[in-house]
């Protein structure tokens, strides 16, 4: 039977109250599977840490995706081989170049897939700002041009970089919907058309909230439709700390990231629940 793991991204747990990454890294994780999440999220960037969150896992009976920041093939490899070695579930990838052109583009992800081909892991590639995935019409045109390539869905990212109105117009959904049928994780965080990161709980963001439960929702039918019957589906939970989250003019955060945290991990499951599996 087909699974949702909701997991918590470790990066997310920065600046929590309570927490303290560098010193006590098994408190976090305590934190985390206590509240009833499958696993974590975290960056290879750090291998020491990476290392010491793939035992704490194991230990704890969950699982957990390697997020591995690329230029080229070459560094993929070495990234698939720790994860690996390490037992990620999934390496989800970022990929630090950017590229003016489409063939460019391609021949840069026909380089990582080669590399993918030597791991056992799945590898999907996450759309995200600043990086090749950076633009949506951009990215749809490579995936024209690539079928088989996976994603991992942060939705968050295009309709800042895109500045999409609310409510959002058919044709951005239609692109957005082409974004959904190659997701094969996601990211869980909602966005507005100027802000990365906006509360949950806000009311004025409340039509924001609703647009992403439906992207994840047809995300999630769409992930259902294409995988097979013992497959596990990822959404993680990724708010980040400042400057990803909103602070007040004295610094502080205006919202509890960690309560949201918990709030998008049931809203998920909510929605996993709701979808034909």
């Amino acid at each position: 039977m087909r699974r949702l793991l909701v997991y918590q991204a470790i990066w997310a747990m920065e600046n929590t109250p309570g927490i303290d990454l560098e010193q006590d890294l098994d408190g976090a994780l305590d934190r985390i599977f206590a509240a009833g999440f499958n696993g974590v999220g975290v960056s290879l960037g750090r291998r020491e840490r990476a290392q010491a969150v793939a035992d704490g896992v194991a230990a704890r009976g969950g699982t957990w995706e390697a997020s591995a920041f690329v230029r080229s093939g070459s560094d993929l490899a070495h990234s698939l081989e720790f994860a690996q070695s390490r037992g990620a579930h999934h390496v989800n990838v970022q990929i630090l170049e950017k590229r003016d052109r489409v063939r460019d583009a391609v021949a840069l992800l026909a380089e990582m897939q080669e590399a993918a081909q030597t791991c056992d892991l799945p590898v999907y590639y996450e759309t995200h700002r600043g990086r090749l995935t950076n633009d949506l019409l951009f990215t749809l045109r490579v995936l024209d041009e690539m079928p088989d390539l996976q994603l991992t869905g942060d939705l968050s990212h295009y309709p800042l970089v895109h500045e999409f109105p609310m409510p959002v117009p058919e044709a951005e959904l239609a692109r957005m919907s082409r974004i959904l049928a190659r997701c094969a994780a996601f990211h869980g965080r909602v966005c507005s058309s100027h802000q990365v990161q906006v509360s949950i709980m806000a009311k004025q963001h409340q039509p924001w909230v609703e647009q992403f439960q439906a992207w994840w929702s047809e995300g999630f039918q769409s992930w259902a439709t294409r995988s097979p019957p013992n497959a596990e589906l990822t959404f993680m939970s990724e708010l980040g700390p400042p400057s990803y989250a909103i602070t007040d003019a004295a610094g502080g955060e205006i919202s509890d990231r960690w309560a949201e945290a918990l709030a998008l991990k049931s809203m998920a499951r909510a929605i996993w629940d709701g979808v034909a599996k």
